[in-house]
């Protein structure tokens, strides 16, 4: 069995959880699962923190 990156693993999670429907996993309406920012496959932005932010 090969190895799979986080990434891919939690991008087949998504893929299980909707029942392998590529359009749902990217329609996802659970924001509060916390695969959701991870679900495309890729990292979310990540938003600097700075004094101007605050």
């Amino acid at each position: 069995m090969a190895k799979r990156t986080p990434l891919k693993a939690i991008r087949a999670k998504c893929l299980e959880c909707s029942c392998g429907q590529v359009k749902e996993v990217k329609l996802c309406l659970v924001k509060k699962c916390p695969l959701y920012e991870y679900r495309s496959g890729h990292r979310p932005l990540v938003e600097e923190n700075t004094a101007e932010s605050i």
